[in-house]
């Protein structure tokens, strides 16, 4: 422990508050999947990472700008703090995602056969309407690889997915609580 004190404040505080918004990361998708909704089947509007990101980001760097910072926070801190939340919590989701879909198989299954379906809904869509056409058999050829989805894959995906959410997130929450100079 002494040797996290030792860690500047730059990278100590959105460790912490990465930490402690992995757990409740881990503890939302547990109770998602429990009362039947499958946390991974979410559209990305309501995904609860909008949320969860927001808060852990937010007190992040509201903490290191008003403690450690003489209340002044520029841009790049503030997207350097938010970049090392989300990626923390996005990491250690991710490797809960892959314990758990090992010790619970219908995880990944319960995945697979809501993402199948989803395809099939839109199918006449994809392969004739769209923007962009696929032929049948490239419909079909993604649907077989998608039945040999790995809880590693899902895991990449959790990534990915929280990348894209974590960065918007991040700008605009920057740009919010950015101060540069010190006032009164």
């Amino acid at each position: 422990m002494t040797q996290f004190n030792k860690i500047r404040p730059l990278f100590k505080i959105p460790l912490k508050y990465g930490f402690f918004g992995a757990l409740l990361g881990m503890l939302v998708l547990v109770l998602l999947y429990y009362t039947g909704k499958h946390p991974l089947l979410i559209p990305p509007m309501f995904d609860f990472r909008i949320v969860l990101f927001g808060l852990f980001i937010f007190f992040g760097l509201k903490e290191f700008r008003d403690y450690y910072n003489d209340s002044v926070l520029n841009f790049w801190q503030g997207m350097i703090i938010s970049f090392i939340i989300y990626i923390t919590i996005a990491i250690l989701v991710a490797i809960f995602i892959i314990v758990f879909a090992n010790f619970v198989p219908d995880f990944l299954q319960e995945y697979i056969a809501g993402t199948i379906k989803g395809l099939e809904l839109e199918k006449d869509r994809l392969v004739t309407e769209g923007k962009i056409n696929i032929t049948g058999e490239e419909f079909d050829r993604q649907v077989t690889l998608l039945r040999q989805s790995t809880p590693s894959l899902l895991a990449l995906d959790y990534i990915i997915k929280s990348c894209f959410i974590g960065f918007f997130v991040a700008i605009i929450l920057s740009v919010i609580l950015r101060r540069t100079e010190k006032r009164f």
